[in-house]
């Protein structure tokens, strides 16, 4: 069974929590980083300096740190097309028979919805209990994401929330809605109808490199695949898996070469994974 991003969040949030070597600093922006021969810092925009061996930018698909790194190609491309995304307590439907035990991939007139049966909010997956999660790949609004400013200039701004929606987009997505089967149907018209939708247009992004003397990025800061290619997640757990392996016994001094190293062994594999995925882009946006 499925589990929602928030609650691999609040597990990793959690985790890091527990650790004694790890100092957690909520609510902060970074407003600006750097590094000489021997150290890296981020500055926060109160002023606050950290200082360490090693900056490592984990910061999404709109990395500062990778400006850094990258300079002379600092921003993920916009793919073509936005996931309106929706999560809804199953008690909240009146479907039919049994809920789904798998997730769904139905393609109608172009369009691409993934279904995915999620456990409830205290782990349950008994019927009436769980979650209906969707995901609905759409390549017929880039009108409406230039007019809201989620996209300009061909890069990602920010996902659009149904607050920020016209009645009239709303009410298009409902008829378009009824094309797909129960439950999921059923879910989509929920969260339209309670103005739950969230619509996020997808962002990709090739690196040049992953690393710049002391400075380093791993996830998507460093590489941003669709979420089609469905190793997103499993990507940015490598890059972390390598990068602590390389780090282990390293000396401060030692720290370049390290880096350097995981660079070499990451960057054509993550290459190869987000120009997979921009194949399966530039067919469906077309």
């Amino acid at each position: 069974m499925a589990a929602p991003w928030t609650a691999v969040r609040e597990a990793l949030r959690e985790a890091a929590e527990s650790d004694p070597r790890i100092e957690l600093h909520h609510d902060l922006h970074v407003s600006d980083v750097g590094q000489d021969a021997k150290r890296a810092w981020a500055v926060s925009k109160d002023g606050r300096r950290f200082d360490g061996d090693l900056l490592l930018g984990a910061d999404g698909h709109r990395s500062l740190l990778r400006r850094h790194v990258a300079p002379e190609r600092p921003d993920a491309d916009y793919a073509g097309y936005v996931i309106w995304l929706g999560m809804v307590d199953e008690a909240a439907l009146s479907y039919p028979g049994r809920r789904p035990t798998s997730w769904d991939m139905l393609d109608v007139d172009g369009d691409i919805l993934f279904g995915i049966p999620l456990a409830g909010p205290d782990g349950s997956t008994d019927a009436g209990r769980g979650r209906i999660g969707w995901a609905w790949y759409d390549a017929r609004r880039n009108d409406l994401l230039q007019r809201t400013g989620a996209v300009a200039d061909g890069v990602v701004q920010h996902s659009v929330r149904a607050r920020d929606l016209p009645d009239q987009t709303l009410a298009e997505l409902a008829k378009e809605a009824r094309r797909w089967p129960r439950p999921w149907r059923d879910a989509i018209l929920h969260s339209i109808a309670e103005r739950d939708v969230l619509g996020t247009p997808i962002a990709e992004y090739v690196p040049l490199r992953l690393v710049s003397g002391r400075l380093a990025l791993v996830g998507n800061a460093a590489h941003v695949p669709t979420p089609m290619t469905g190793q997103g997640f499993d990507a940015s757990v490598l890059d972390a898996e390598t990068l602590a392996r390389e780090l282990r016994a390293a000396a401060a001094g030692d720290v370049p070469a390290r880096l350097e190293r995981y660079e070499r062994i990451r960057l054509d594999d993550v290459q190869r994974l987000v120009r997979g995925g921009q194949r399966f882009s530039r067919s469906f946006a077309g």
